[in-house]
C-alpha cells in the first residue's frame, strides 16, 4: 500500500514500516531515507503531485500495514482495553478515532470484515502516523467475538444514546470492550445486545449528537483518567 503524509512517514519510520519511499527533488526527506538506508526515488515537483496530490506533503511510501486476524488479541493480558468498531465507514472518522485511542492509552482496535472502511491512506493521514503503533484486528462476525471476549472475563460496555447510565458514572474494568458505532445507524442491535452495560454522553446543545471519533474521544478520555 503507497502511504502519504509527513507524520505518517515520520510514525512509520519509528517502525521500520517503509520499504520504499517517493519524494520531491531537493526535499529535506533525502537525508533521513539516506540515514535509514531506505531505498527511494526522487520525482520532479509536478510529477509527485500528479501521482500523490498536493495534500502528501513531499513524501508517499510503501507500507505492508494490514490487519491482524482477531484471534491473535492476546486475551490473557491483565489490563486491557479493547475498542470494537461496528461498521464505521468514514475514513476521516476511523482514523481520527486510532489517533485518539492512541494517545490516551488505548491501542487495539477490532473491525468488522464487511462494511467498515479498510486501511486506506487516508485513514492512515488521518490517524496522524499513530496507526502505526496500534493493532489492527479484524472480525468476520462482531457479535461471535464479543461472546468469545465475554468468556474471556471481558467486560462490554456499549455506547448508546438511548442508555439510562452517563458516561461520568461508568468505572471501567479493567479488561475492557468498548463498542462503538457506525455515523449513521449507529450500533447493530444483534451486536448491542452483547453488552453488559450501554451509556451515553449528555449533551446540551441544539443537535442530538457528536460524530463517532468525537465521541470516542471523550470515552477514551474518560477510560484512561477516571
Amino acid at each position: 500500500m503507497i502511504v502519504y503524509g509527513k507524520n505518517p512517514f515520520l510514525e512509520a519510520l519509528k517502525t521500520d514500516n517503509i520499504s520504499k519511499a517517493y519524494i520531491k527533488e531537493s526535499d529535506e526527506y533525502k537525508n533521513i531515507l539516506k540515514k535509514n538506508k531506505i531505498p527511494f526515488t526522487v520525482l520532479k515537483n509536478a510529477e509527485f503531485n500528479e501521482k500523490f496530490g498536493f495534500e502528501a506533503q513531499g513524501v508517499a511510501f510503501e507500507s505492508n500495514l494490514q490487519f491482524k486476524d482477531e484471534y491473535e488479541i492476546d486475551t490473557d493480558a491483565s489490563l486491557f482495553k479493547i475498542v470494537v468498531l461496528d461498521h464505521i465507514q468514514d475514513p476521516q472518522n476511523f482514523g481520527a478515532i486510532i489517533r485518539a485511542g492512541h494517545c490516551f492509552g488505548i491501542n487495539h482496535f477490532v473491525a468488522a470484515k464487511n462494511n467498515q472502511v479498510s486501511i486506506t491512506p487516508a485513514v492512515v493521514k488521518a490517524s496522524a502516523g499513530s496507526i502505526f503503533h496500534v493493532n489492527l484486528y479484524m472480525a468476520i462476525n462482531l457479535a461471535r467475538l464479543l461472546e468469545r471476549l465475554k468468556k474471556e472475563n471481558f467486560f462490554v460496555y456499549a455506547a448508546d444514546v438511548n442508555a439510562s447510565l452517563a458516561l461520568k458514572n461508568v468505572s471501567f474494568a479493567e479488561k475492557s470492550v468498548v463498542i462503538l458505532g457506525s455515523e449513521g445507524k449507529g450500533i447493530r442491535p444483534n451486536v448491542l445486545k452483547r453488552a453488559d452495560e450501554r451509556f451515553y454522553i449528555p449533551m446540551y446543545g441544539k443537535i442530538d449528537s457528536l460524530n463517532v471519533s468525537q465521541s470516542a474521544t471523550l470515552v477514551f478520555y474518560h477510560m484512561h483518567f477516571f
